[in-house]
Order: C-alpha cells, then structure tokens, then sequence
C-alpha cells in the first residue's frame, strides 16, 4: 500500500473562538480525548537538508520547500516553546529537514534554554556538520543528537543520501560523544540494500558509546515509492541481531525505562549498559501511548506525523495572538487527534500526507 503524497500541506484549518474561562488562571496540560498525555514536542526548524536520502526526500528536494519569510523566526520559536512548555511539554527535540543548515541554530537553543523552564533539549541530525558544532552545542544547552546512519560502507552511504560523505558523518558521531552528548543512531534498513548491515552497525555503536535503534521503513515522503518488499520489520531485524542481544527490555537503570519517545528496547545479552532500540509505527502500532506533537517550520502544529489537520501557529502569532490563545490551538487541535495512524487504512489514497522533511522527521 502507497500513500499519496502530496508536496504541499493541506491549507490550516481555522479554531473555534477561545471559551472565556480557559486559562484563565493557569494554562491546562495537553490531553487529547483518549487520555494521552503530551510531554513531547517535536519541532522543526527547516525543510531543507543537504542529504537526498532515498527513503525521505526526492533528488532534486521538495517541490515546497519554504521561504525565509515563511519560516519561523528563532524568536518566534522560542516563544512557541516557552507556551509548549506552560501547557506540559518537558522534552524538546529540534528536526529538520536538517537542523544545522539553518543559520545561527545555536542561537535558538540559547534563546530556548534561558527563557524556558524545558527539561530536555536534544536534536535529530544527519551530522555532516555536528563536528565543528558538537562542542558549542553542548555549551549552548543540547542535551543529545539523534544521527542517522543507515550503512557504514562509504560508497553506499553516497549513493543512498545521493551525495553524502560518511567520513563526516562518522568524526560528527565522535564529535558529539567527545562533548558529552548523549547519542543515539539511527537506522532505517532497507532490504537488499542495509539489512545486511544490521549486526555491524549495532557493534560500531556500542564501541563509540552510542545507542543503536532501528526505524521502520515508512510509506512517508520518498519512502513510500520504495516497494513494501523493501520494509524490515523490527522481529527481523532482532533475528539478525542473534545473540547480541537478550529477550527481555533494559533494567530500570536506563532512564526511559518508562518511555520518553516511541522506541522500545532489548537488552544486550553480556549484561552490560548496552541496548538496542526499535520503533515500529507499522509492525507493532505505538499510538495509544502517544506523547508527542510536532510544529513544522513554517510553524504549523500537527498532532501527528500522519495527521491531515494543520493549524498555523506562526499566522496566529503575526496575527497578534496572546499566549493564551495559542494555548487554546493546541489544546483544541489536540482534542481532535485519532486513536491511532492512518498507514493501515484501507481507504489511504484519500488522505492527504505531505514529504517527511516538510513535517520534520
């Protein structure tokens, strides 16, 4: 099953007027009508990536990708996050497209980390950059990268990101770790291309200090003109993995024991701190334990990274809204999300999704 993937985002909906009464006193935390509770923000900064990866982006980028005035400013950014983190939202990570083609991103992260109460600040990168900005980074307030890393054989690492250099992928993933960031890489395998990789990049992480996880291949972006033959579940990727790793999650030790994102994980067999994560939006559904919102770069909130629906913060707040009213956004576009995701949907070709970096992976 293919999802049609449209290029642009749906046009953002309007809001119901704000009830007199809501927060009034005090901004209420972010529950949806199942009961979830969000903590999470995931918030793009840009659409643009200097990676064409073959499963996220087409070669020649999006065909919307935005404008400098259609952006966020860093200050409007912060603004959003310091209202994020009123209404409940503990843990904050920047995406992309790429972070760190984004001008002065340092600058956002101290701008973030002096004016809000924000417990975790991390980012996701494809680290081409992060060797030079590793250190600063984690002066500014970064807590952690994730950093995708889907081959560590150099000429397919080119031919798959169409272009990149895996040496400097590799000196940012030593970078991050010589600065004290808490890594984590991440792989999406696809069959007959990486799935062979499996062990050896589970062995290349835990010998650097990071942790490895693995990502579903999803019908999202480039990924879905990839055939479904191309998927690896996260059972097979665990068989590849042998005796690397035992049967049973992590000890309580690890501090997303209790799971602060979507992944879940197995134990290494040794008995060491090692682990290996999965996350599988496809083979095993995560969505009643949601915790997550994203804000694109163009500053539209999306409940879901398979949502239809698309409220734009940034035109309310040039709109002259106060912090209660974007409140009110998010709690109303909250209220509105569904139970789960919509890749199963037989009826899948009438949705409106739009490319990955255009969301924020």
């Amino acid at each position: 099953m293919k999802l049609r993937v449209l290029r642009t985002a749906p046009e953002p909906e309007t809001i119901p007027p704000m009830p007199e009464a809501f927060g009034a006193d005090k901004l209420p935390k972010l529950v949806d009508k199942q009961g979830r509770r969000y903590t999470y923000l995931r918030f793009s900064v840009t659409d643009r990536c200097d990676l064409r990866c073959v499963y996220c982006m087409p070669a020649g980028g999006e065909d919307d990708h935005a404008s400098r005035p259609e952006l966020l400013s860093f200050e409007e950014a912060a603004r959003l996050v310091t209202v994020f983190a009123a209404s409940g939202i503990r843990r904050v990570r920047f995406t992309g497209g790429e972070p760190l083609v984004r001008r002065d991103f340092l600058r956002l992260i101290e701008l973030v980390r002096r004016g809000t109460a924000i417990e975790e600040l991390v980012m996701t990168t494809n680290a081409t950059r992060l060797a030079e900005l590793a250190r600063p980074l984690a002066k500014a307030g970064l807590g952690g990268v994730n950093i995708s890393l889907d081959t560590l054989d150099a000429e397919r690492f080119t031919r798959l990101t169409r272009g990149g250099d895996l040496r400097r992928v590799l000196a940012g993933v030593h970078a991050a770790i010589d600065a004290g960031l808490e890594v984590k890489l991440n792989t999406v395998l696809v069959r007959g291309e990486t799935d062979h990789e499996a062990g050896r990049l589970v062995d290349f992480a835990w010998s650097v200090g990071a942790t490895p996880r693995f990502i579903e291949l999803m019908p999202l972006g480039a990924g879905s003109d990839l055939p479904a033959s191309a998927k690896v579940s996260a059972e097979e990727v665990a068989s590849m993995l042998g005796d690397r790793i035992a049967r049973v999650p992590p000890a309580k030790r690890h501090a997303d024991s209790v799971p602060r994102g979507p992944a879940r994980y197995l134990a290494a067999a040794d008995g060491s701190p090692n682990r290996v994560g999965f996350i599988t939006p496809l083979s095993h559904e995560f969505c009643d334990t949601c915790n997550r919102v994203r804000v694109t770069a163009r500053g539209d909130l999306r409940a879901c990274l398979a949502s239809r629906r698309a409220i734009s913060l940034r035109d309310l707040m040039r709109a002259g809204a106060s912090d209660r009213e974007l409140a009110w956004a998010l709690n109303w576009t909250l209220s509105t999300k569904a139970d789960g995701h919509f890749f199963h949907d037989a009826s899948v070709d009438e949705h409106q999704h739009v490319g990955m970096s255009l969301i924020g992976g």
